[in-house]
């Protein structure tokens, strides 16, 4: 009984704090009064926000690596963006075999992973763990992934990727929200994808009018990796014009309904460098547009392997629309193709479009002869 008051005297305090400053508070307007002391208690219970996405790439990008990460939400693009963003900070250009370790949760044990984690990298630094696929993984490892939660290996960062937000129960959750980082990968809300395609477009040199921005999300869908493939096209496209209009949108994403990737992906899934190459010069209708089109190679492939997942977890097209965020017309357009890939070659052809990138990036290459390449690797 005295532990419990003891609380409610601890709680009214909270509240008092969160009121000074408020010489009227009386006199606001109970949904205010209510919100203030509703704040109040919640700081008291010790509640905590998932960090957001940007946030945390934002951090990486800094070089605050924390030892522990869990990313959760059906977003793709922001979990892909996360990893890579830690994959380049933790490898850089060197070997990343070196350092880097990724696993598919359903295919590795705890044992293998803590091992990893605790092995010392050739030139120092920090070895980087991703688990894909980790909600059993977390739930059936939930005690000795708690136990190192609580004294991660300062050498070490573990990156899990889970669908949904683990049990706040779980040791191992409670860590992550101490001395990690729980992010929530999920899609701007519909109301909110308008200012995150201006944003986009901003961070990518480029500004976007609000009636544009709408009109590239209607035609695109709320797929944020589609939205900032195409993106890139409008930013190569305007050149040095600088703002995208409603008709830049329409010249170019409504003109690629006629010349779509699709073309491209039917000569790499059918081995036809002929028919890849001769889509590949539809795409590349003028010289600059090289790094978008290779940006969409790599989406379009990116699409396929996510697919392929989703339909093997779940079988049914709209469950498939539904997890990925994707309209039933492209999920049924990428099963046709993902069916005439395997997982193995999926990852291994993101890896060749990965490598052109920074071939391209790094003027190591011409940019055209560094996306026919990639064309003609795609092809054997």
């Amino acid at each position: 009984m005295e532990e419990l008051a003891a609380h409610a005297r601890r709680r009214s305090r909270n509240i008092l704090a969160a009121l000074e400053g408020h010489e009227s508070a009386f006199f606001l307007s109970s949904r205010r009064f209510l919100t203030i002391c509703g704040e109040a208690i919640l700081q008291a219970k010790g509640s905590s926000e998932p960090m957001d996405p940007e946030q945390a790439i934002k951090e990486i990008e800094k070089g605050v690596i924390r030892p522990l990460y869990v990313l959760y939400g059906e977003e793709y693009y922001y979990t892909h963006a996360i990893m890579s963003a830690l994959r380049l900070r933790v490898a850089g250009e060197s070997d990343a075999g070196m350092c880097l370790s990724e696993y598919d949760g359903a295919k590795v044990t705890a044992a293998q992973v803590l091992d990893d984690l605790r092995t010392l990298t050739f030139f120092g630094g920090t070895r980087l763990v991703i688990v894909e696929n980790a909600d059993a993984f977390l739930r059936d490892n939930k005690e000795v992934l708690g136990k190192y939660g609580k004294s991660p290996t300062k050498v070490g960062c573990l990156a899990l990727v889970c669908e949904k937000k683990p049990d706040a129960r779980f040791v191992f959750a409670k860590a992550v929200e101490k001395s990690g980082a729980m992010v929530s990968c999920t899609a701007p809300k519909a109301g909110r994808l308008v200012p995150w395609v201006r944003k986009r477009a901003r961070e990518l040199g480029s500004t976007i009018s609000g009636s544009a921005a709408q009109l590239l999300i209607e035609i695109v869908g709320a797929d944020l990796a589609q939205l900032d493939s195409h993106l890139r096209t409008l930013v190569t496209y305007v050149g040095d014009k600088g703002e995208i209009t409603d008709r830049d949108v329409a010249r170019t994403v409504e003109e690629e309904k006629t010349v779509p990737i699709w073309d491209l992906m039917d000569g790499v899934a059918a081995k036809n460098g002929k028919m890849a190459l001769e889509a590949l010069d539809r795409l590349l209708p003028r010289a600059g547009m090289e790094a978008a089109r290779l940006s969409q190679i790599g989406t379009a492939l990116l699409n396929l392997l996510r697919v392929k997942k989703m339909v093997e977890r779940f079988g049914d097209e709209a469950k498939v629309a539904q997890a990925l965020n994707m309209h039933p017309f492209v999920v049924k357009k990428n099963i046709r193709y993902a069916r005439k890939f395997s997982r193995q070659e999926l990852g291994e052809d993101i890896r060749k479009a990965f490598e052109a990138d920074v071939m391209i990036k790094s003027h190591r290459m011409a940019r055209r002869l560094a996306v026919e390449k990639l064309i003609a690797e795609l092809c054997k």
